[in-house]
């Protein structure tokens, strides 16, 4: 199929490599070779990476995903701008003012129930107001009745103790006079009372002793 011309061109790509004045001129071997059998058995070593390295390397690559996520954004609003001219734009418009129409028929529906769950919410609240209110009332005037009764008693009391009168204030005079009365008085441990200041407890038979009462 070749000539003489044509095996010679073979003959120096086969070849491993050329020499060029005394110096050796590497050729690449054809694709269709297959691998050195001094490469069949070799395992290249994974390279060791820094961290501070892996890290910059995540943050580019990183910065780079972002980029091109905010540039086809950016382009698929540009096509949508330029869409909005058309038909499509126009069907848009359509679906759009359709959806607001319903978005407001169920807003008006919502505030409807809203407003019957506020208005028995707010009756409810209104008949337990009614309720405490009264009650409260009630509590009120039954304690002003008892402090009535009591402010009743009290002045009984008052009225049934003996009052000096201007006019008895003299008599009252000399019969505290002749009867003086020694407010003085001692207690022991068991309770019993010692009326007077010079009162000795051996002068006092224990039957005969005044204990104070416990109530």
């Amino acid at each position: 199929m070749f000539g003489s011309s044509g095996s010679r061109v073979l003959n120096v790509i086969n070849i491993s490599y050329l020499q060029s004045r005394s110096k050796r001129v590497w050729v690449r071997k054809p694709l269709g070779s297959p691998m050195a059998k001094s490469k069949i058995f070799r395992i290249t070593p994974k390279p060791v990476i820094p961290e501070d390295e892996k890290a910059e390397m995540k943050r580019l690559f990183d910065n780079y995903k972002n980029s091109m996520k905010s540039l086809r954004q950016y382009f698929f609003e540009q096509s949508l701008k330029q869409a909005e001219s058309g038909e499509v734009a126009q069907m848009k418009h359509r679906l759009e003012d359709q959806e607001h129409e319903r978005l407001m028929e169920e807003n008006l529906l919502e505030n409807e129930k809203t407003a019957m769950l506020r208005e028995e919410r707010l009756k409810i609240q209104a008949e337990k107001t009614q309720k405490n209110v009264l009650a409260s009332l009630i509590k009120k005037e039954r304690e002003a009745k008892q402090h009535e009764i009591q402010i009743e008693d009290f002045l009984t009391k008052q009225m049934s103790t003996p009052f000096i009168k201007p006019e008895n204030i003299e008599k009252a005079i000399e019969d505290a006079l002749a009867n003086p009365v020694n407010f003085n008085f001692a207690l022991d441990l068991d309770g019993y009372v010692y009326r007077g200041k010079e009162t000795s407890i051996d002068m006092i038979p224990e039957e005969k002793r005044e204990r104070l009462n416990s109530n």
